[in-house]
């Protein structure tokens, strides 16, 4: 689906799907035709477009450093998305986005529409927008992916703090596959913010991005909204492990304290059986020709069995 933009005078969005000069054109999973015309009309390579489709497809940079303001440049970046998982439990990916800077118009093109860019199509925002800037409206959108993160991120350390409290009243599988869905969002984010990194240093190389104070400011603002989102990632993913860790100590020792219940049981009802087959020998024993000897063994058993277990819960065996 293809969709275009421009800003009015309030510097608001407002759709305009005529190929204007100094607008905005989102691409959302391209079919052939699609990809072909806008390749065709602009004059870029076919696979600043395609190379979206590939969920795999890493963060890189073409043609960012020429001098030709004629040629295309392409951004691609990996910007953070929630999902369900496979066992349906949350988890949070990265998938790429390509964001092309033509002469006149700027294109960004993904499989899945961004939250930050429909937030942005809907006026959502609460801040004004010009697509006639494209290095502004590009670091923008730069500092969007960013803050994307943060925000991804603070929702990862709600969930954690919640299974921190789960863990106080018990262990089970559930939270054990939420807490691995976690872990792997981390993992996920943490690749494609390295991956990003090196991007937003080139463009702070480039003239584009650096020649006047307001861009580099707003340059210098994503590089350090980048560089919290992974130091934040650096920390939950201690966390996650610290709580991993507390998670498999808890299991451990509720193994334990069963296994000490059972023993615990083995032993006191072994004296019982102990005794009754003493008693079953075809041979003379104390008070076998007792005529309460029945009553009196069964009375013996039960004593010897409840300072057994009484001894045992004294050691905390119960």
């Amino acid at each position: 689906m293809i969709q275009g933009f421009r800003t009015n005078g309030v510097g608001e969005l407002i759709t305009d799907n005529q190929e204007i000069s100094g607008g905005w054109i989102n691409v959302n999973d391209p079919t052939d035709e699609e990809i072909t015309k806008l390749v065709k009309t602009f004059n870029f390579p076919r696979d600043y477009i395609t190379s979206v489709l590939d969920e795999n497809e890493n963060s890189r940079q073409e043609m960012l450093k020429e001098e030709d303001e004629d040629a295309a440049s392409l951004i691609v970046m990996q910007y953070p998305h929630l999902m369900i998982g496979e066992l349906g439990y949350i988890e949070y990916v990265t998938l790429p986005i390509s964001i092309i800077l033509t002469k006149n118009t700027l294109i960004t093109a993904s499989k899945h529409t961004p939250l930050f860019i429909t937030k942005m199509i809907q006026n959502q925002e609460g801040y004004k927008i010009d697509t006639t800037h494209q290095e502004q409206f590009v670091l923008r959108l730069l500092w969007h992916i960013s803050a994307s993160y943060i925000h991804f991120l603070n929702d990862i350390d709600d969930e954690t703090k919640k299974l921190e409290l789960q863990l106080t009243k018990s262990t089970k599988n559930e939270q054990l596959f939420a807490l691995m869905a976690l872990q792997k969002s981390l993992t996920y984010f943490l690749t494609a913010i390295s991956s990003n990194r090196p991007i937003l240093d080139i463009m702070k190389e480039t003239d584009r991005f650096s020649k006047n104070a307001v861009a580099r400011s707003f340059l210098h603002d994503v590089i350090v909204e980048n560089e919290q989102a992974e130091t934040m990632i650096h920390q939950y993913r201690e966390i996650l492990d610290q709580v991993s860790n507390v998670f498999s100590a808890v299991v451990s020792n509720n193994l334990n304290n069963i296994m000490k219940i059972l023993t615990s049981i083995t032993i006191v009802l072994t004296i019982p059986t102990i005794i009754g087959g003493i008693y079953g020998m075809n041979v003379d024993l104390p008070l076998s020709q007792a005529p309460n000897a029945f009553w009196i063994v069964l009375l013996l058993m039960l004593i010897i069995s409840i300072i057994t277990a009484w001894i045992l819960k004294k050691k905390n065996y119960f």
